[in-house]
Protein backbone atom coordinates (compact mmCIF):
# COMPACT_ATOMS: atom_id res chain seq x y z
CA UNK A 1 0.00 0.00 0.00
CA UNK A 2 1.44 3.69 -0.64
CA UNK A 3 1.06 5.85 2.65
CA UNK A 4 1.16 9.69 2.32
CA UNK A 5 1.34 11.29 5.39
CA UNK A 6 2.09 14.56 3.78
CA UNK A 7 0.27 16.13 0.99
CA UNK A 8 4.08 17.58 0.17
CA UNK A 9 4.90 16.15 -3.38
CA UNK A 10 1.55 14.40 -3.76
CA UNK A 11 0.98 14.48 -7.55
CA UNK A 12 -1.47 11.66 -9.08
CA UNK A 13 -1.00 10.94 -12.75
CA UNK A 14 -4.04 8.81 -13.44
CA UNK A 15 -7.66 10.49 -12.02
CA UNK A 16 -8.86 9.21 -8.93
CA UNK A 17 -11.89 8.81 -6.87
CA UNK A 18 -11.48 9.76 -3.61
CA UNK A 19 -13.45 9.05 -1.02
CA UNK A 20 -13.44 10.89 2.39
CA UNK A 21 -13.87 10.81 6.47
CA UNK A 22 -12.18 9.57 9.74
CA UNK A 23 -13.27 5.86 9.17
CA UNK A 24 -12.08 4.93 12.67
CA UNK A 25 -12.98 1.28 13.22
CA UNK A 26 -13.74 0.86 9.19
CA UNK A 27 -17.08 -0.53 9.84
CA UNK A 28 -19.78 -1.54 8.05
CA UNK A 29 -21.03 2.18 7.25
CA UNK A 30 -17.23 2.90 6.09
CA UNK A 31 -17.05 -0.41 4.22
CA UNK A 32 -20.19 0.72 2.01
CA UNK A 33 -18.15 3.72 1.03
CA UNK A 34 -14.72 2.03 0.60
CA UNK A 35 -16.43 0.16 -2.05
CA UNK A 36 -18.28 2.33 -4.22
CA UNK A 37 -15.08 4.00 -4.55
CA UNK A 38 -13.69 0.77 -5.58
CA UNK A 39 -16.37 0.05 -8.05
CA UNK A 40 -16.44 3.51 -9.33
CA UNK A 41 -12.63 3.33 -9.98
CA UNK A 42 -13.26 0.07 -11.85
CA UNK A 43 -16.17 1.17 -13.47
CA UNK A 44 -13.48 4.86 -14.99
CA UNK A 45 -10.33 3.07 -14.97
CA UNK A 46 -9.14 5.28 -12.23
CA UNK A 47 -7.85 5.07 -8.98
CA UNK A 48 -9.44 4.21 -5.35
CA UNK A 49 -7.95 6.61 -3.32
CA UNK A 50 -8.79 7.11 0.65
CA UNK A 51 -8.28 10.98 2.27
CA UNK A 52 -8.79 10.55 6.14
CA UNK A 53 -6.77 12.51 8.77
CA UNK A 54 -3.93 11.00 11.32
CA UNK A 55 -5.70 12.72 13.82
CA UNK A 56 -9.08 13.17 14.86
CA UNK A 57 -10.48 16.31 14.06
CA UNK A 58 -12.33 17.21 17.97
CA UNK A 59 -8.56 16.53 19.04
CA UNK A 60 -7.50 19.06 17.49
CA UNK A 61 -10.41 21.84 17.91
CA UNK A 62 -11.05 20.98 21.28
CA UNK A 63 -8.28 18.89 22.79
CA UNK A 64 -11.00 16.00 23.34
CA UNK A 65 -9.75 12.48 24.28
CA UNK A 66 -10.58 10.51 21.28
CA UNK A 67 -11.39 6.77 22.30
CA UNK A 68 -10.80 5.04 18.84
CA UNK A 69 -11.55 1.97 17.92
CA UNK A 70 -9.14 0.91 15.87
CA UNK A 71 -5.44 1.82 15.33
CA UNK A 72 -3.99 2.73 12.59
CA UNK A 73 -2.12 -0.04 11.79
CA UNK A 74 -5.59 -2.39 11.98
CA UNK A 75 -7.17 0.21 10.21
CA UNK A 76 -4.06 -0.12 7.01
CA UNK A 77 -4.82 -3.72 7.17
CA UNK A 78 -8.38 -3.59 6.78
CA UNK A 79 -8.99 -1.19 3.97
CA UNK A 80 -5.88 -3.00 2.22
CA UNK A 81 -7.80 -5.96 2.41
CA UNK A 82 -10.65 -4.45 0.52
CA UNK A 83 -8.79 -3.26 -2.16
CA UNK A 84 -7.22 0.61 -1.73
CA UNK A 85 -3.61 0.90 -2.47
CA UNK A 86 -3.79 4.25 -1.97
CA UNK A 87 -3.95 6.10 1.20
CA UNK A 88 -3.67 10.07 2.24
CA UNK A 89 -3.44 10.25 5.79
CA UNK A 90 -2.45 13.45 6.97
CA UNK A 91 -2.15 15.57 9.88
CA UNK A 92 -5.61 17.73 10.42
CA UNK A 93 -3.80 21.29 11.28
CA UNK A 94 -4.91 25.28 10.84
CA UNK A 95 -4.24 24.99 7.56
CA UNK A 96 -6.79 22.52 6.90
CA UNK A 97 -9.63 23.95 9.34
CA UNK A 98 -9.30 27.42 7.73
CA UNK A 99 -10.19 25.89 3.95
CA UNK A 100 -13.36 26.26 2.54
CA UNK A 101 -14.90 23.81 0.44
CA UNK A 102 -13.88 25.30 -2.68
CA UNK A 103 -10.41 25.87 -1.28
CA UNK A 104 -9.95 22.35 -0.18
CA UNK A 105 -11.65 20.94 -3.21
CA UNK A 106 -9.01 23.08 -5.82
CA UNK A 107 -6.25 22.94 -3.53
CA UNK A 108 -6.45 18.82 -2.59
CA UNK A 109 -9.03 17.51 -4.19
CA UNK A 110 -7.29 18.69 -7.52
CA UNK A 111 -4.64 20.31 -7.50
CA UNK A 112 -2.44 17.15 -5.05
CA UNK A 113 -5.32 13.90 -5.60
CA UNK A 114 -6.81 14.61 -9.12
CA UNK A 115 -10.12 13.52 -8.24
CA UNK A 116 -12.66 13.24 -10.94
CA UNK A 117 -14.75 11.52 -8.52
CA UNK A 118 -15.64 12.42 -5.02
CA UNK A 119 -17.44 9.57 -2.60
CA UNK A 120 -19.10 10.80 0.56
CA UNK A 121 -21.32 9.89 3.54
CA UNK A 122 -25.18 11.40 3.33
CA UNK A 123 -23.99 13.79 6.34
CA UNK A 124 -20.59 14.23 5.51
CA UNK A 125 -19.48 17.89 5.91
CA UNK A 126 -16.27 19.41 4.11
CA UNK A 127 -14.42 22.68 4.20
CA UNK A 128 -14.50 25.55 7.31
CA UNK A 129 -16.22 24.78 10.42
CA UNK A 130 -17.79 22.08 8.32
CA UNK A 131 -20.31 24.24 5.88
CA UNK A 132 -19.98 21.98 2.88
CA UNK A 133 -22.58 19.67 3.06
CA UNK A 134 -22.24 17.65 0.79
CA UNK A 135 -24.95 19.09 -1.51
CA UNK A 136 -22.84 22.17 -1.46
CA UNK A 137 -20.10 19.86 -2.23
CA UNK A 138 -22.37 18.86 -5.10
CA UNK A 139 -22.43 22.32 -6.49
CA UNK A 140 -18.66 23.16 -6.14
CA UNK A 141 -18.29 19.93 -8.20
CA UNK A 142 -20.13 20.91 -11.13
CA UNK A 143 -18.09 24.49 -11.19
CA UNK A 144 -14.95 22.77 -10.67
CA UNK A 145 -15.85 19.55 -13.07
CA UNK A 146 -15.96 16.32 -10.77
CA UNK A 147 -18.67 14.24 -9.94
CA UNK A 148 -20.02 13.46 -6.23
CA UNK A 149 -21.21 10.25 -5.40
CA UNK A 150 -23.55 10.15 -2.14
CA UNK A 151 -23.75 7.21 -0.20
CA UNK A 152 -26.56 6.69 2.23
CA UNK A 153 -26.56 4.71 5.84
CA UNK A 154 -26.22 1.84 6.40
CA UNK A 155 -28.73 0.64 8.74
CA UNK A 156 -29.33 -2.20 11.47
CA UNK A 157 -31.54 -3.40 13.96
CA UNK A 158 -33.24 0.35 12.34
CA UNK A 159 -30.02 2.04 13.74
CA UNK A 160 -27.66 3.75 11.67
CA UNK A 161 -24.38 2.12 11.67
CA UNK A 162 -21.77 4.88 12.71
CA UNK A 163 -18.53 4.87 14.90
CA UNK A 164 -20.11 7.14 17.90
CA UNK A 165 -22.74 4.02 18.22
CA UNK A 166 -20.49 1.50 17.69
CA UNK A 167 -18.23 3.27 21.14
CA UNK A 168 -21.19 3.20 23.52
CA UNK A 169 -21.61 -0.41 22.79
CA UNK A 170 -18.19 -1.22 23.58
CA UNK A 171 -18.12 1.39 26.42
CA UNK A 172 -21.31 -0.37 28.20
CA UNK A 173 -19.72 -4.11 27.36
CA UNK A 174 -21.91 -5.43 24.50
CA UNK A 175 -19.26 -6.40 22.14
CA UNK A 176 -21.03 -9.53 20.56
CA UNK A 177 -23.72 -6.82 19.28
CA UNK A 178 -21.23 -4.60 18.19
CA UNK A 179 -20.00 -7.29 16.30
CA UNK A 180 -22.80 -6.70 13.96
CA UNK A 181 -22.23 -3.05 13.44
CA UNK A 182 -18.32 -3.21 12.44
CA UNK A 183 -18.64 -6.31 10.38
CA UNK A 184 -16.01 -8.28 12.65
CA UNK A 185 -15.09 -9.24 15.80
CA UNK A 186 -14.09 -6.05 18.39
CA UNK A 187 -10.33 -6.44 18.63
CA UNK A 188 -7.22 -5.44 20.78
CA UNK A 189 -3.70 -5.74 19.97
CA UNK A 190 -1.48 -5.56 23.00
CA UNK A 191 2.36 -7.06 24.43
CA UNK A 192 2.37 -9.56 27.28
CA UNK A 193 4.61 -7.56 30.09
CA UNK A 194 5.48 -9.27 33.74
CA UNK A 195 3.05 -9.04 36.31
CA UNK A 196 2.78 -10.01 39.66
CA UNK A 197 2.14 -13.59 38.95
CA UNK A 198 -0.90 -13.82 41.24
CA UNK A 199 -3.13 -15.27 38.94
CA UNK A 200 -1.14 -18.41 38.45
CA UNK A 201 -0.38 -18.93 42.48
CA UNK A 202 -4.59 -19.18 42.33
CA UNK A 203 -4.14 -21.78 39.87
CA UNK A 204 -5.19 -19.35 36.99
CA UNK A 205 -2.06 -18.15 35.22
CA UNK A 206 -2.67 -14.86 33.15
CA UNK A 207 -0.79 -12.66 30.25
CA UNK A 208 -0.89 -9.25 31.20
CA UNK A 209 -1.03 -7.27 28.03
CA UNK A 210 0.19 -3.86 27.76
CA UNK A 211 -2.54 -2.10 25.14
CA UNK A 212 -2.42 1.15 23.13
CA UNK A 213 -3.64 3.61 25.57
CA UNK A 214 -5.87 5.30 22.78
CA UNK A 215 -8.43 2.20 21.58
CA UNK A 216 -11.22 2.35 23.73
CA UNK A 217 -11.21 -0.71 26.35
CA UNK A 218 -14.76 -2.16 26.70
CA UNK A 219 -16.16 -2.30 29.69
CA UNK A 220 -14.76 -3.44 33.04
CA UNK A 221 -15.63 -7.43 33.40
CA UNK A 222 -15.00 -10.85 32.12
CA UNK A 223 -15.22 -11.60 28.91
CA UNK A 224 -15.24 -14.89 26.35
CA UNK A 225 -12.03 -13.94 23.65
CA UNK A 226 -10.13 -15.74 20.92
CA UNK A 227 -6.41 -15.16 21.64
CA UNK A 228 -3.97 -15.12 18.88
CA UNK A 229 -0.89 -16.14 19.51
CA UNK A 230 2.04 -16.41 16.97
CA UNK A 231 -0.54 -16.98 14.50
CA UNK A 232 -2.55 -19.71 16.53
CA UNK A 233 -6.17 -19.40 17.67
CA UNK A 234 -6.65 -20.51 21.56
CA UNK A 235 -10.11 -19.67 23.91
CA UNK A 236 -9.31 -17.44 26.83
CA UNK A 237 -10.99 -15.65 29.37
CA UNK A 238 -10.30 -11.95 29.74
CA UNK A 239 -10.39 -9.76 32.56
CA UNK A 240 -10.51 -6.24 32.40
CA UNK A 241 -10.29 -4.43 35.13
CA UNK A 242 -8.49 -3.18 38.49
CA UNK A 243 -8.70 -6.48 40.30
CA UNK A 244 -10.71 -5.39 43.51
CA UNK A 245 -10.44 -9.16 45.16
CA UNK A 246 -6.58 -8.52 44.96
CA UNK A 247 -6.08 -5.27 45.62
CA UNK A 248 -9.06 -4.54 47.87
CA UNK A 249 -6.88 -2.36 50.08
CA UNK A 250 -5.44 -0.28 47.42
CA UNK A 251 -6.43 2.72 45.00
CA UNK A 252 -7.87 1.33 42.26
CA UNK A 253 -5.99 3.04 39.39
CA UNK A 254 -5.04 1.20 36.84
CA UNK A 255 -7.19 -1.06 34.38
CA UNK A 256 -5.45 -3.91 33.63
CA UNK A 257 -6.05 -6.21 30.57
CA UNK A 258 -5.27 -9.96 31.93
CA UNK A 259 -5.65 -13.20 29.53
CA UNK A 260 -5.83 -16.93 31.16
CA UNK A 261 -5.54 -18.97 28.08
CA UNK A 262 -7.59 -22.22 28.03
CA UNK A 263 -5.26 -25.14 27.78
CA UNK A 264 -1.71 -23.11 26.76
CA UNK A 265 1.57 -23.57 28.98
CA UNK A 266 3.85 -21.61 26.58
CA UNK A 267 6.26 -18.70 27.76
CA UNK A 268 4.88 -15.76 25.33
CA UNK A 269 6.30 -13.34 27.19
CA UNK A 270 7.66 -10.28 24.86
CA UNK A 271 5.26 -11.04 21.91
CA UNK A 272 2.05 -9.34 20.52
CA UNK A 273 -0.89 -11.28 20.51
CA UNK A 274 -4.53 -10.06 19.24
CA UNK A 275 -8.05 -10.01 21.89
CA UNK A 276 -10.96 -10.76 19.68
CA UNK A 277 -13.76 -10.39 22.23
CA UNK A 278 -16.65 -13.07 21.28
CA UNK A 279 -19.02 -12.27 24.15
CA UNK A 280 -19.39 -10.72 28.01
CA UNK A 281 -19.44 -13.38 30.77
CA UNK A 282 -20.16 -11.14 33.34
CA UNK A 283 -19.12 -7.69 35.44
CA UNK A 284 -16.02 -6.79 37.66
CA UNK A 285 -16.44 -8.52 41.24
CA UNK A 286 -14.80 -8.09 44.52
CA UNK A 287 -15.09 -11.47 46.45
CA UNK A 288 -15.02 -12.19 49.81
CA UNK A 289 -12.34 -14.47 49.83
CA UNK A 290 -9.80 -15.80 47.53
CA UNK A 291 -11.68 -19.04 47.51
CA UNK A 292 -14.78 -17.50 46.58
CA UNK A 293 -12.84 -15.53 43.41
CA UNK A 294 -11.27 -19.15 42.62
CA UNK A 295 -14.94 -20.66 42.83
CA UNK A 296 -15.92 -18.20 40.09
CA UNK A 297 -12.77 -18.68 37.92
CA UNK A 298 -13.92 -22.19 37.79
CA UNK A 299 -17.05 -21.19 36.33
CA UNK A 300 -16.11 -18.75 33.96
CA UNK A 301 -13.77 -21.27 32.35
CA UNK A 302 -16.90 -23.92 32.37
CA UNK A 303 -19.02 -21.13 30.78
CA UNK A 304 -16.61 -20.72 27.87
CA UNK A 305 -15.94 -24.74 27.15
CA UNK A 306 -19.74 -24.64 26.74
CA UNK A 307 -20.07 -21.98 24.99
CA UNK A 308 -22.82 -21.72 22.30
CA UNK A 309 -22.12 -20.03 18.78
CA UNK A 310 -25.00 -18.26 18.10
Amino acid sequence: MNIYSSLDNIAFDKPTAVTIGNFDGVHLGHKELINRTIAIGEEKDILPVMFTFSNHPLEFLYKKQIDYLTSFEQKVKIIEQMGINDLVSVPFDYAIKDMSTEVFAKEILLSKLNATDIIMGFDSKLGNGRQGSVDYLYEVGKKLGFDVHIVQPVMIENMRVSSSFIRELIKTGEVKRAEFFLGRKYMLEGKVVHGKKLGRKLGFPTANLEVNQDILLPKRGVYFCKIEVDGKTYDAAVSIGYNPTIQSNKPFQEIFVEAHILEFEDDIYGKSVKLYFMDRLRDELKFNSLDDLIRQLNRDVLRIKNYIFT
